[in-house]
Protein backbone atom coordinates (compact mmCIF):
# COMPACT_ATOMS: atom_id res chain seq x y z
CA UNK A 1 0.00 0.00 0.00
CA UNK A 2 1.32 3.58 -1.00
CA UNK A 3 0.04 5.84 1.64
CA UNK A 4 0.50 9.59 0.63
CA UNK A 5 0.02 12.70 3.39
CA UNK A 6 -0.53 16.44 2.31
CA UNK A 7 2.26 18.61 2.98
CA UNK A 8 -0.66 20.99 3.91
CA UNK A 9 -2.39 18.90 6.21
CA UNK A 10 -3.57 19.22 9.50
CA UNK A 11 -3.23 22.95 11.66
CA UNK A 12 -3.11 26.27 9.87
CA UNK A 13 -1.21 29.08 11.75
CA UNK A 14 -3.88 30.74 13.15
CA UNK A 15 -5.48 27.17 15.17
CA UNK A 16 -1.66 26.28 16.02
CA UNK A 17 -1.77 29.55 18.02
CA UNK A 18 -5.19 29.17 19.59
CA UNK A 19 -4.36 25.92 20.33
CA UNK A 20 -0.82 26.71 22.36
CA UNK A 21 -2.57 29.83 23.47
CA UNK A 22 -5.30 28.40 25.47
CA UNK A 23 -3.43 25.41 27.00
CA UNK A 24 -0.93 28.31 28.41
CA UNK A 25 -4.05 30.20 29.32
CA UNK A 26 -5.32 27.19 31.63
CA UNK A 27 -2.12 26.80 33.33
CA UNK A 28 -3.42 30.00 35.16
CA UNK A 29 -6.84 28.31 36.03
CA UNK A 30 -10.70 27.95 34.63
CA UNK A 31 -11.35 29.88 31.26
CA UNK A 32 -14.63 30.40 29.28
CA UNK A 33 -14.73 30.01 25.63
CA UNK A 34 -17.27 31.71 23.51
CA UNK A 35 -17.99 28.96 20.77
CA UNK A 36 -16.18 25.97 20.05
CA UNK A 37 -12.58 27.23 19.79
CA UNK A 38 -11.83 25.05 16.65
CA UNK A 39 -14.35 22.76 14.82
CA UNK A 40 -12.90 19.33 16.20
CA UNK A 41 -14.24 17.23 18.99
CA UNK A 42 -11.24 15.73 20.08
CA UNK A 43 -9.60 18.95 20.56
CA UNK A 44 -12.38 20.70 22.74
CA UNK A 45 -13.16 17.52 25.02
CA UNK A 46 -9.08 18.09 25.74
CA UNK A 47 -9.64 21.63 26.75
CA UNK A 48 -12.16 21.28 28.87
CA UNK A 49 -10.61 18.53 30.58
CA UNK A 50 -7.88 20.91 31.34
CA UNK A 51 -10.72 23.20 32.70
CA UNK A 52 -12.21 25.27 29.40
CA UNK A 53 -15.67 26.00 29.47
CA UNK A 54 -17.33 26.20 26.23
CA UNK A 55 -20.64 28.40 25.74
CA UNK A 56 -22.62 30.32 23.16
CA UNK A 57 -23.65 33.71 24.44
CA UNK A 58 -21.59 35.96 27.04
CA UNK A 59 -24.98 35.50 29.34
CA UNK A 60 -23.47 32.42 30.68
CA UNK A 61 -20.38 33.60 31.65
CA UNK A 62 -20.00 35.72 35.15
CA UNK A 63 -18.93 38.94 35.39
CA UNK A 64 -15.08 39.93 35.35
CA UNK A 65 -14.29 36.47 34.25
CA UNK A 66 -11.57 35.43 31.61
CA UNK A 67 -13.16 34.90 28.28
CA UNK A 68 -11.54 33.63 24.73
CA UNK A 69 -12.56 35.42 21.65
CA UNK A 70 -11.75 32.09 19.03
CA UNK A 71 -9.85 32.62 15.56
CA UNK A 72 -12.56 32.65 13.47
CA UNK A 73 -13.56 36.11 15.25
CA UNK A 74 -16.13 37.98 16.93
CA UNK A 75 -18.35 41.30 15.21
CA UNK A 76 -17.85 44.88 17.44
CA UNK A 77 -21.12 44.15 19.47
CA UNK A 78 -19.20 41.37 21.25
CA UNK A 79 -16.74 43.01 22.08
CA UNK A 80 -18.78 45.94 23.79
CA UNK A 81 -20.93 43.38 25.42
CA UNK A 82 -18.19 41.70 26.85
CA UNK A 83 -16.67 45.63 28.08
CA UNK A 84 -20.09 46.07 30.17
CA UNK A 85 -19.25 42.57 32.06
CA UNK A 86 -16.35 43.51 32.10
CA UNK A 87 -15.23 40.44 31.32
CA UNK A 88 -11.39 40.04 30.41
CA UNK A 89 -10.91 39.00 26.69
CA UNK A 90 -8.44 36.76 25.59
CA UNK A 91 -8.43 37.73 21.59
CA UNK A 92 -7.36 34.77 19.33
CA UNK A 93 -8.77 36.13 16.81
CA UNK A 94 -6.30 34.95 13.96
CA UNK A 95 -4.23 37.48 11.96
CA UNK A 96 -5.58 36.89 8.39
CA UNK A 97 -9.12 37.53 10.04
CA UNK A 98 -8.24 40.56 11.80
CA UNK A 99 -6.86 42.41 8.67
CA UNK A 100 -10.15 41.20 7.06
CA UNK A 101 -11.89 43.33 9.92
CA UNK A 102 -9.32 46.28 9.45
CA UNK A 103 -9.89 46.61 5.37
CA UNK A 104 -13.92 46.01 5.69
CA UNK A 105 -13.87 48.83 8.22
CA UNK A 106 -12.14 51.41 6.41
CA UNK A 107 -13.59 50.19 2.88
CA UNK A 108 -17.27 51.04 3.95
CA UNK A 109 -16.89 54.66 4.22
CA UNK A 110 -16.99 54.18 -0.02
CA UNK A 111 -17.95 51.00 -0.96
CA UNK A 112 -20.41 49.05 -0.44
CA UNK A 113 -19.33 45.28 1.09
CA UNK A 114 -19.77 41.95 -0.27
CA UNK A 115 -18.67 39.31 1.48
CA UNK A 116 -18.70 35.76 -0.27
CA UNK A 117 -18.45 33.48 2.45
CA UNK A 118 -21.16 30.72 4.41
CA UNK A 119 -23.89 32.93 5.84
CA UNK A 120 -23.82 30.99 9.44
CA UNK A 121 -20.49 30.80 9.40
CA UNK A 122 -18.91 32.31 12.78
CA UNK A 123 -16.24 34.27 10.68
CA UNK A 124 -18.92 36.12 8.61
CA UNK A 125 -21.00 36.77 10.83
CA UNK A 126 -17.58 38.89 12.51
CA UNK A 127 -16.34 40.27 9.57
CA UNK A 128 -19.93 41.52 8.90
CA UNK A 129 -20.34 43.17 12.12
CA UNK A 130 -17.45 45.49 10.99
CA UNK A 131 -18.27 45.65 7.46
CA UNK A 132 -21.52 47.96 8.71
CA UNK A 133 -25.53 48.27 7.32
CA UNK A 134 -24.01 48.83 3.82
CA UNK A 135 -22.96 45.01 3.01
CA UNK A 136 -24.07 41.70 1.95
CA UNK A 137 -23.29 38.21 2.25
CA UNK A 138 -22.86 35.89 -1.05
CA UNK A 139 -23.09 32.35 -0.79
CA UNK A 140 -24.48 31.78 -4.11
CA UNK A 141 -24.99 33.06 -7.36
CA UNK A 142 -28.72 33.79 -6.12
CA UNK A 143 -27.69 35.90 -3.75
CA UNK A 144 -25.77 38.52 -6.39
CA UNK A 145 -28.96 40.20 -7.29
CA UNK A 146 -30.71 40.37 -4.00
CA UNK A 147 -27.42 42.36 -3.04
CA UNK A 148 -27.29 44.52 -6.01
CA UNK A 149 -30.85 45.86 -5.17
CA UNK A 150 -29.33 46.46 -1.70
CA UNK A 151 -26.35 48.78 -3.41
CA UNK A 152 -28.79 50.38 -5.25
CA UNK A 153 -30.45 52.08 -2.02
CA UNK A 154 -27.43 53.69 -1.23
CA UNK A 155 -25.18 56.53 -2.79
CA UNK A 156 -21.74 54.23 -3.42
CA UNK A 157 -20.33 54.00 -6.66
CA UNK A 158 -17.45 51.24 -5.62
CA UNK A 159 -18.10 47.59 -4.39
CA UNK A 160 -15.09 45.91 -1.95
CA UNK A 161 -15.91 42.42 -2.19
CA UNK A 162 -13.86 40.18 0.62
CA UNK A 163 -13.79 36.32 1.38
CA UNK A 164 -14.41 34.05 4.34
CA UNK A 165 -10.36 32.56 4.68
CA UNK A 166 -11.54 29.02 4.65
CA UNK A 167 -13.88 29.22 1.40
CA UNK A 168 -13.38 27.54 -1.48
CA UNK A 169 -10.96 28.94 -4.21
CA UNK A 170 -13.01 27.70 -7.20
CA UNK A 171 -16.16 29.12 -5.69
CA UNK A 172 -15.08 32.84 -5.08
CA UNK A 173 -13.40 33.06 -8.50
CA UNK A 174 -16.67 31.96 -10.26
CA UNK A 175 -18.59 34.44 -7.81
CA UNK A 176 -16.54 37.22 -8.48
CA UNK A 177 -16.74 36.82 -11.88
CA UNK A 178 -20.65 37.05 -11.79
CA UNK A 179 -20.09 39.95 -9.48
CA UNK A 180 -18.44 41.51 -11.48
CA UNK A 181 -20.90 41.50 -14.77
CA UNK A 182 -23.91 42.60 -12.59
CA UNK A 183 -22.28 45.42 -10.91
CA UNK A 184 -20.67 46.65 -14.63
CA UNK A 185 -21.64 50.10 -13.79
CA UNK A 186 -20.17 50.14 -10.44
CA UNK A 187 -16.14 50.50 -9.56
CA UNK A 188 -15.64 46.71 -8.30
CA UNK A 189 -12.65 45.75 -6.33
CA UNK A 190 -11.85 41.97 -5.51
CA UNK A 191 -9.52 41.42 -2.48
CA UNK A 192 -9.24 37.68 -2.40
CA UNK A 193 -8.50 37.27 1.57
CA UNK A 194 -8.72 33.45 1.37
CA UNK A 195 -5.71 32.88 3.25
CA UNK A 196 -3.19 31.23 1.59
CA UNK A 197 -2.60 27.77 3.80
CA UNK A 198 -6.53 27.22 2.71
CA UNK A 199 -5.63 27.79 -0.79
CA UNK A 200 -2.30 25.30 -0.74
CA UNK A 201 -4.62 22.68 0.99
CA UNK A 202 -7.25 23.26 -1.61
CA UNK A 203 -4.68 22.74 -4.61
CA UNK A 204 -3.04 20.34 -3.07
CA UNK A 205 -6.04 17.99 -2.37
CA UNK A 206 -6.44 17.83 -6.05
CA UNK A 207 -3.40 16.54 -7.01
CA UNK A 208 -3.07 14.32 -4.24
CA UNK A 209 -6.86 12.96 -5.38
CA UNK A 210 -6.02 12.57 -8.99
CA UNK A 211 -2.94 9.89 -8.14
CA UNK A 212 -5.21 8.14 -5.51
CA UNK A 213 -6.85 5.23 -5.68
CA UNK A 214 -8.84 6.39 -2.27
CA UNK A 215 -9.19 9.67 -0.46
CA UNK A 216 -9.13 10.02 3.47
CA UNK A 217 -10.19 13.89 4.57
CA UNK A 218 -9.93 14.02 8.15
CA UNK A 219 -11.21 16.50 10.24
CA UNK A 220 -14.34 17.87 12.39
CA UNK A 221 -18.07 17.30 10.73
CA UNK A 222 -18.55 21.27 11.55
CA UNK A 223 -15.42 22.32 9.86
CA UNK A 224 -15.96 24.41 6.63
CA UNK A 225 -12.83 23.85 5.26
CA UNK A 226 -12.78 20.38 5.83
CA UNK A 227 -16.03 19.77 3.83
CA UNK A 228 -14.66 22.19 0.74
CA UNK A 229 -11.23 19.60 0.53
CA UNK A 230 -14.02 16.54 0.71
CA UNK A 231 -15.89 18.31 -2.53
CA UNK A 232 -12.76 18.63 -4.01
CA UNK A 233 -11.59 15.37 -3.81
CA UNK A 234 -14.82 13.70 -4.88
CA UNK A 235 -14.24 15.32 -8.03
CA UNK A 236 -11.30 13.81 -8.75
CA UNK A 237 -11.33 10.16 -6.90
CA UNK A 238 -14.20 7.81 -6.74
CA UNK A 239 -13.50 6.32 -3.51
CA UNK A 240 -12.87 9.38 -0.80
CA UNK A 241 -13.88 8.84 3.15
CA UNK A 242 -14.58 11.67 5.21
CA UNK A 243 -13.19 10.48 8.66
CA UNK A 244 -12.93 12.22 12.41
CA UNK A 245 -11.19 9.53 14.24
CA UNK A 246 -9.18 5.80 13.32
CA UNK A 247 -12.87 4.56 14.29
CA UNK A 248 -14.20 5.59 11.19
CA UNK A 249 -11.45 3.79 8.95
CA UNK A 250 -13.32 0.11 10.44
CA UNK A 251 -16.22 -0.51 7.69
CA UNK A 252 -13.86 1.38 4.91
CA UNK A 253 -12.74 -1.56 2.55
CA UNK A 254 -8.82 -0.98 1.79
CA UNK A 255 -7.50 -3.02 -0.47
CA UNK A 256 -3.54 -3.89 0.17
CA UNK A 257 -2.50 -2.66 -3.35
CA UNK A 258 -4.42 0.70 -3.12
CA UNK A 259 -2.72 3.78 -3.21
CA UNK A 260 -4.12 6.14 -0.04
CA UNK A 261 -4.26 9.78 -0.23
CA UNK A 262 -4.33 11.70 2.83
CA UNK A 263 -6.05 15.50 3.47
CA UNK A 264 -7.04 16.99 7.11
CA UNK A 265 -8.36 20.36 7.70
CA UNK A 266 -7.27 23.20 9.33
CA UNK A 267 -8.41 22.45 13.12
CA UNK A 268 -7.18 18.43 12.68
CA UNK A 269 -4.40 17.66 15.16
CA UNK A 270 -1.05 16.13 13.09
CA UNK A 271 -1.18 13.21 15.50
CA UNK A 272 -4.88 11.97 14.44
CA UNK A 273 -3.46 12.19 11.10
CA UNK A 274 -0.35 10.12 12.04
CA UNK A 275 -2.65 8.00 14.46
CA UNK A 276 -4.32 6.85 10.92
CA UNK A 277 -1.37 6.26 8.83
CA UNK A 278 -0.28 4.22 11.48
CA UNK A 279 -3.29 1.80 11.70
CA UNK A 280 -3.17 1.57 7.69
CA UNK A 281 0.59 0.24 8.08
CA UNK A 282 -0.65 -2.18 10.94
CA UNK A 283 -3.18 -3.53 8.96
CA UNK A 284 -1.01 -3.95 5.19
Amino acid sequence: MEITIGQNAGFCSGVNFAIKQANKLLKEGEIYCLGEIVHNEQLIQMLEKKGMITISDLEEVPNQANVIFRSHGEPPSTYQKAEKKELRIQDLTCGNVKAIHSKVQKAKETSFILIIGLKNHPEIIGTLGFAGQNAYIIETEDDILDAYIEYEKTNLGKIYVVSQTTFSSQKFDDLAEEIQKNFCEAEVIIDKTICNSTENRQLETMKIAKNSDIMLIVGGKKSSNTRKLFEIANKYCKRVHYLQTVKDMEQIPFKPTDKVGIMAGASTPKLLIEEIKTELERKF
